[in-house]
C-alpha cells in the first residue's frame, strides 16, 4: 500500500523548503520531494551577489526561529551586504535541516488525480498518495529558449542558467540576448572570465559608451530589433557562443 501524506510539496528550494515548515508546524503529514536548493546550487553562477539586504533573506518558518541573523551567529557567517550566493546557500542548508530534516531528493514524474486523492509517482517507481499537492518547482523550468535559436547547434547557444562557470568562455566573442538585469549580471561575469561581451536587446536601445560593474566597464551595444534578424546577420559570420538571459 502507498504511504499517504496530508500534502505533498514538490520542490525543495526556498520556498517550498518555507511552504513545507509552516506545514510542518501544523502538525500535518508532510512530504517533500525534490534536490534541496538545486536551482541555487547548480543553476546560478559563481560569484553571484543577492542584492537583498541579510535582513530581508529569511526563509520562514512558524516560530521564527530559524532566520538568517540566528544562521550567522550560529555559523560564524558575516551579515554583510551584497550577500555571496555561497552564503545564501549555505543558510538554506542549515534552515532545511533545522526546519525540514526530511527532503527526499527523488524527483517526481507524474502527478494524477483518483479517487479523490493525488497520485504521485516517483522517478525511481516508488507512489505515494496525498490530500494535496503544492507546487514549488521554481524558475528553471520557464527558462525561455526562443524558437529560432533551438535550431543552432547546442555550443553556439545556452541559456544563462546553464551556467555556474564562465571560464570556458575566455577568449570568446559572446552575445547575451535580453536587456534587463539578468543579462547585464551575466554580461559583467562574463566580463571578467576575459570574453567579449555584447548585450542585445529586442528593441532598439540607447548605446551606453560604459556602464560601470564596479571597477569594471561594459559597452552596451544596440543591435537589430528581430531575434532572428540577430540570427541570420550574426552568427553564421563569426559562429559566436550565445547566452540567453
Amino acid at each position: 500500500m502507498s504511504p499517504v501524506f496530508d500534502v505533498v510539496v514538490v520542490g525543495a528550494g526556498p520556498y517550498g523548503l518555507s511552504t513545507a515548515a509552516h506545514l510542518l508546524g501544523r502538525g500535518l503529514r508532510v512530504a517533500v520531494f525534490g534536490r534541496t536548493l538545486e536551482m541555487w546550487r547548480e543553476h546560478m553562477p559563481n560569484g553571484m551577489l543577492l542584492r537583498s539586504h541579510w535582513w530581508a533573506t529569511n526563509l520562514s518558518d512558524p516560530r521564527r526561529e530559524y532566520g538568517f541573523e540566528q544562521f550567522a551567529k550560529d555559523s560564524g557567517h558575516e551579515r554583510g551586504y551584497p550577500l555571496p550566493i555561497q552564503t545564501f546557500i549555505d543558510y538554506g542548508l542549515w534552515f532545511q535541516q533545522r526546519a525540514v530534516p526530511e527532503v527526499d531528493e527523488t524527483y517526481v514524474s507524474s502527478i494524477e488525480r483518483r479517487d479523490g486523492r493525488f497520485l504521485i509517482t516517483l522517478e525511481d517507481g516508488r507512489e505515494v498518495e496525498s490530500q494535496a499537492v503544492v507546487m514549488a518547482i521554481g524558475v528553471y523550468y520557464y527558462a525561455n529558449r526562443p524558437d529560432p535559436f533551438t535550431r543552432l547547434p547546442a555550443k553556439l547557444f545556452s541559456h544563462s542558467s546553464d551556467h555556474r562557470d564562465f571560464g570556458r568562455f575566455k577568449g570568446r566573442d559572446v552575445v547575451v540576448i535580453g536587456g534587463g538585469q539578468s543579462a547585464i549580471e551575466y554580461a559583467a561575469l562574463l566580463h571578467e572570465a576575459g570574453a567579449a561581451v555584447e548585450v542585445a536587446g529586442r528593441e532598439h536601445r540607447a548605446r551606453l559608451d560604459q556602464l560601470a560593474m564596479g571597477s569594471e566597464a561594459l559597452v552596451v551595444l544596440s543591435v537589430p530589433r528581430s531575434v532572428e534578424g540577430l540570427v541570420q546577420c550574426h552568427l553564421p559570420l563569426r559562429g559566436d557562443p550565445l547566452v540567453e538571459a
